[in-house]
């Protein structure tokens, strides 16, 4: 049996859904893996809360002023640092908004937890996408883990695949729906409903952002695309090289259009290159898929990705429909990996 501490940073839709589920799962994670996951405190934008000593979770619910409920089980802490100092060591939960062009907040907390000797597990782009070698260098100095399950299509195991399942394997390309929000608009205007009307129906339902700009225009999938990439591929892609088309100008006549050729609207992302010895590229855009491609029948909030291989086929993923749930199940599925010893 093993005690891992964990600090969560952020408590919008995903760092609430991870606090349910490891309320939820927390027995099941002690008696298949021998992991007691012990949440020690929430860091958030007014403040922080530090668990006491009980070892009892407390409900996700707010009261008035803004803190979990329960007061009498939490104490008033000031910073990331206060709680990295108190615990020594274990993983820091990054669930913050991602900046994807200044990759704050997350550059900064990670490099705070990584320098500390704390693991760190995301669910935020940003930081991974603006500086991505530096702090993959610095984990390896600290002998640490950096897990992105939750910055790369959360529930589906786009990583884990890449790196484990096909280690050995030459990927050639990989082609995917990275982004669950335009690809329930894209279904809901094959079956006739208005790009607008599509967008509200995917707020309400909770599939999309507060604010989807960077899920319409593309950004989304292009900085999904790119720390795949970087990971899996050994890449050092910059999203500034990217070319990248969202949704934008897309209209019920022109889905209609595919329909009646028999083809469906996908937004895709890509990352290819000409030969062996020519450097790797990413794109994102619009694309017309046959209906026997592989991702033509990805439907509603669902996602996909394809790793084209040199010996080992072409192998396909999906499912891993956007949900805050799965992306909180993505960050205790990172967690288990780094502490379980036959994962």
């Amino acid at each position: 049996m093993q005690k891992v501490n964990i600090i969560l940073v952020g408590f919008g839709r995903v760092g609430r859904a991870f606090y349910e589920l490891l309320k939820e799962k927390y027995d099941y994670c002690r008696e298949r893996y021998g992991l007691f996951l012990e949440l020690k405190g929430i860091i958030r934008k007014s403040g922080a809360v530090l668990l006491s000593g009980t070892g009892k979770l407390v409900t996700a619910a707010e009261s008035p002023g803004g803190k979990p409920s329960e007061l009498s089980n939490w104490v008033q802490v000031f910073s990331l640092e206060d709680l990295l100092e108190e615990f020594k060591s274990g993983v820091v939960v990054d669930c913050t908004p991602s900046d994807l062009k200044t990759g704050e907040p997350g550059y900064s907390l990670m490099r705070t937890a990584l320098e500390k000797g704390w693991h760190v597990v995301t669910a935020s782009k940003g930081a991974l996408v603006v500086h991505p070698a530096e702090l993959a260098a610095l984990a390896r100095e600290k002998q640490v883990a950096i897990k992105a399950s939750g910055a790369t299509a959360a529930a589906l195991p786009t990583l884990d695949v890449g790196l484990h399942s096909l280690a050995g394997a030459e990927i050639l390309a990989m082609e995917g729906i990275l982004n669950g929000t335009t690809n329930y608009i894209l279904t809901r205007m094959a079956e006739g409903l208005s790009f607008s009307r599509a967008l509200l129906e995917a707020s309400e339902k909770g599939i999309a952002e507060p604010n989807p700009v960077q899920d319409i225009e593309g950004w989304d999938t292009a900085a999904k695309m790119v720390i795949i990439a970087n990971r899996v591929l050994g890449t050092e892609i910059k999203l500034s090289e990217i070319k990248v088309n969202g949704l934008r100008g897309i209209n019920e006549q022109l889905v209609a259009r595919a329909a009646s050729l028999g083809k469906t609207i996908k937004l895709i992302g890509r990352c290819s290159r000409e030969n062996p010895d020519a450097p790797w590229k990413v794109e994102v855009g619009l694309a017309l898929l046959d209906p026997d491609h592989p991702l033509a029948g990805v439907s509603g909030s669902n996602k996909g990705l394809i790793f084209y291989t040199d010996c080992m086929g072409y192998i396909v993923l999906t499912g891993g429909k956007s949900d805050p749930r799965g992306a909180g199940a993505a960050l205790i599925k990172d967690i288990i990996s780094i502490y379980w010893r036959d994962f």
